[in-house]
């Protein structure tokens, strides 16, 4: 590893205490919980009822709705996340700069969400009602090529999934060295795994 420095230069948060790094700070800083009752699906037969659930979020602000309609709701947190993160670091992907951005992000196990959903169509409406949007939608690394298509980098690519440990691999030293002397200048990174 070289002994160049390593910045962040931007960044962009979604997580139960607010929708950008702002309110989620503000709220960290106020003691606030963002752990509250499960909403997204029927917890009525689990022991516990409670979880830390992203609220509010609307992924047409990040990404086209179609498009939405096709990935898991990790790859669109990827998407809104990098996109928050370049207009905090007021980075402008050009042409002449793309090649030289790359994108590493972290999900600790992808789109169990849709394969939940997808899984059910298919328990109730048979194999023919899956969307071939199915595995696109799910693989862990379509988080890094989305946030790649969206804002046009066309340096390096790739994704972590270890689980727990993961966000600390997008921002670890295997990738600081990758922003060191003749390599891509900034890689758009991501960390947190996220969860249905």
């Amino acid at each position: 590893m070289t002994n160049s420095r390593v910045v962040i230069t931007g960044m962009g948060v979604l997580s139960p205490l607010g929708l950008d790094a702002e309110s989620s700070w503000a709220a960290l800083l106020a003691g606030q919980s963002g752990v509250a009752r499960i909403t997204r699906f029927d917890a009525t037969d689990f022991p516990s009822q409670i979880a830390a659930e992203v609220k509010g979020f609307e992924a047409e602000k990040w990404m086209d709705k179609k498009d939405a309609r096709k990935f898991d709701r990790f790859v669109q947190y990827g998407v809104a996340a990098a996109k928050m993160a370049l207009a905090d670091a007021k980075l402008e992907i050009t042409p002449a700069n793309a090649e030289n951005i790359g994108v590493m992000v972290g999900s600790g196990i992808g789109g169990l969400g849709m394969i939940e959903d997808q899984h059910k169509i298919m328990l109730e409406r048979g194999n023919r009602r899956l969307s071939p949007f199915f595995i696109p939608g799910i693989i862990v690394n379509m988080a890094s090529g989305m946030v790649s298509i969206l804002t046009g980098a066309k340096g390096p690519n790739s994704d972590t999934c270890t689980a727990c440990a993961d966000p600390a691999h997008p921002v670890g030293p295997r990738e600081c060295d990758r922003v060191s002397p003749g390599r891509p200048d900034q890689p758009a990174q991501e960390g947190p795994p996220a969860k249905r």
